[in-house]
């Protein structure tokens, strides 16, 4: 696994998370950016209903809305194996959410569990964002290291080659048995703007960072603004009973950092 890049993070939370199912993942409004302008705000206003209208048709769209310095540039897209209903009720929710946690700069970001949004006026399309990321990790540690750690890079590295695959949307997804009675579930999930070798980059990143904040856990998330990886030793993918997916996405036992440039 690679090493953590340190150089270039700053660590500024660190917390005990009880989350809502309908709470955000993580948000990001770049305090660093510009601010906005009349001329901004109104190709902001003018992208995010296209977004949201493709995404829910399609599960991903990547636009820009304007010309020039004013230009906004636009990426949503759903979680892969979420249903065309999740996908829209989640992109709704972050395009309403994302102006009300960032309405006065150009670079903001918001993450849900089935869902992304993000905008700019820099063009960011098609290229590995990995500046900002949020870790969420299970306090609690597995009995059997060795044998969950040798199960977790296998069933990770196979998803992975998965999500770079061309035709996958950029997801990869996938189980393994650690004994009888334990099962590993695993999730990645790459923009789908990125090429194949882009993709792997990322999530090569995320996975990196494992050895750092997830070592040894029962659970583990790391969220991108280009990419995501998740384990859990319970199910939380789709194909899932409702119920179980609600109670998938709640963080009771979850610790967090935050980090940026």
């Amino acid at each position: 696994m690679a090493s953590f890049h340190h150089h270039y993070l700053l660590i500024f939370a660190l917390c005990i998370l009880s989350v809502k199912s309908e709470d955000p993942s993580a948000q990001f409004c770049n305090e660093n950016s510009n601010s906005t302008s009349p001329e901004i705000t109104k190709n902001i206003n003018s992208i995010l209903p296209k977004l949201v209208q493709a995404t829910s048709q399609f599960g991903y769209s990547a636009t820009s809305f304007g010309h020039g310095q004013t230009q906004v540039f636009g990426l949503a897209q759903c979680r892969g194996d979420v249903s065309t209903q999740d996908c829209s009720s989640c992109i709704q929710e972050a395009a309403k959410e994302i102006r009300n946690f960032c309405p006065n700069k150009v670079d903001a970001r918001i993450w849900y569990e089935y869902c992304l949004l993000r905008y700019n006026t820099e063009n960011f399309i098609g290229n590995v964002d990995t500046g900002f990321g949020v870790f969420y990790w299970n306090v609690q540690n597995v009995t059997d290291p060795e044998t969950f750690n040798d199960g977790l890079g296998t069933l990770v590295n196979q998803i992975s080659t998965i999500a770079g695959v061309s035709g996958s949307k950029g997801l990869g997804k996938g189980q393994t048995k650690l004994s009888p009675f334990l099962t590993l579930y695993a999730l990645v999930q790459c923009t789908r703007d990125l090429p194949e070798l882009s993709c792997r980059q990322c999530l090569a990143i995320a996975v990196g960072n494992f050895p750092t904040y997830c070592e040894n856990k029962k659970g583990c998330r790391v969220i991108y603004s280009s990419c995501y990886v998740r384990y859990e030793l319970y199910p939380f993918f789709f194909p899932l009973d409702k119920q179980a997916a609600l109670e998938s996405n709640l963080m009771t036992n979850y610790s967090s950092v935050v980090t940026k440039p």
